[in-house]
Order: C-alpha cells, then structure tokens, then sequence
C-alpha cells in the first residue's frame, strides 16, 4: 500500500510539473508574439535619423562613399555589448548580400552600424572574416542617440526606403521568415 501511494504522489508531482511547464511555456510564446507585434507596430513607417557625419570606411582603413538615397537600404546596428563577432555573424551576411544582389531589381546599399568596444575590435573581426563592405564604426554610438534602438538584438536591423522609413524590422540573418520578408520586398 504505502509503495502504491509513493508512485501516484510521484505521478501527481511529475504531472502537475508537465502542466506547469506547459503553461509558463504558453504564456512566454505569447508575450515574444505581442512583443513582436508591438515592436513591429512601433517602428513600422518610423523614419530612422542617421548621423550626419557617418563615416564609412572598409575594414576599418579606406573610407568609401555610401548611396544614401538608394531605393532600399538595410540597416544593420551592433552595440558592445557581448560578443560583437559572434552577434554580427559576417561570413552569413556576406551570403545574404549575395542573394540580396541576386534578386533586387536595382542596388541594395547596407549600413553596417558598429559600435564597438574598440576600433582595434572591429578591423580585426572584419579582416578575420575577409569582410570588405562599407561599415561604419560608430564609437559614440550616435546612431542610437538619434534613434533609441529596442534593446533587443532581434530588432536592430531594418529594411528601409529611400525616405529611410522601416519597412520591415528584424534580422533576416537569424530568422529565416524575415529573411523570406526582405527578400520579397526588395525583389519587387
């Protein structure tokens, strides 16, 4: 008898831990989807201030001209915090680029915003990675003064317009959808 009882209050307890899991599993899906829906609300059509003396240069070294009035523009930003190579992931944006080249109807400018910890930080991960686009390296962070970027990662790119309105936020190097997203929007 008594073994009985020990194995259905195990049951029970393993059980009600399932349905608490499950519950607080629900409830966390929920709260990133209106959180989502609330970034992408906020931030669709807002326009994004850029800095006006932005200075974007190739691996840190030769500065180059970037088309601010292209027809679409993505907006890539990175802050200090954490790790910035593993966050910026060049070698994927290299391959998006690609496909981005491959399907626009005309040029896609990319603003690669980095804010470093160092300059010494950002030459190095963009010759370790043999990365040999525009980037401006951002160490004021003005970028963020002028726009208050959420403070989550998944929000700090944005396909914008000629106007540099967001027409779509989020990375699509992290999130095969919004990948999906850009790459329609652009091949249109």
């Amino acid at each position: 008898m008594n073994t009985y009882y020990i194995k259905m209050k195990s049951y029970i307890t393993r059980s009600l831990i399932i349905i608490i899991c499950t519950c607080i599993h629900l409830s966390c899906q929920d709260k990133d989807r209106s959180n989502i829906t609330r970034m992408v609300t906020e931030w669709q059509g807002k326009e994004i201030q850029f800095p006006t003396n932005s200075t974007f240069t190739i691996q840190g070294k030769d500065t180059v001209n970037v088309n601010m009035n292209a027809e679409h523009k993505i907006l890539v930003y990175v802050d200090s915090a954490g790790c910035t190579s593993c966050r910026l992931q060049l070698n994927k944006w290299k391959e998006f680029i690609v496909k981005v080249d491959s399907v626009a109807k005309e040029p896609v400018q990319f603003l690669f915003y980095l804010a470093p910890k160092s300059v010494k930080e950002a030459r190095y991960i963009t010759r370790r990675d043999d990365f040999t686009y525009p980037m401006c390296i951002d160490l004021k962070n003005e970028i963020n003064s002028k726009n208050n970027f959420p403070k989550e990662d998944t929000f700090h790119t944005f396909l914008l317009d000629a106007k540099n309105k967001v027409q779509i936020i989020g990375n699509p190097i992290h999130n095969n959808a919004v990948r999906e997203l850009y790459l329609n929007a652009i091949s249109k």
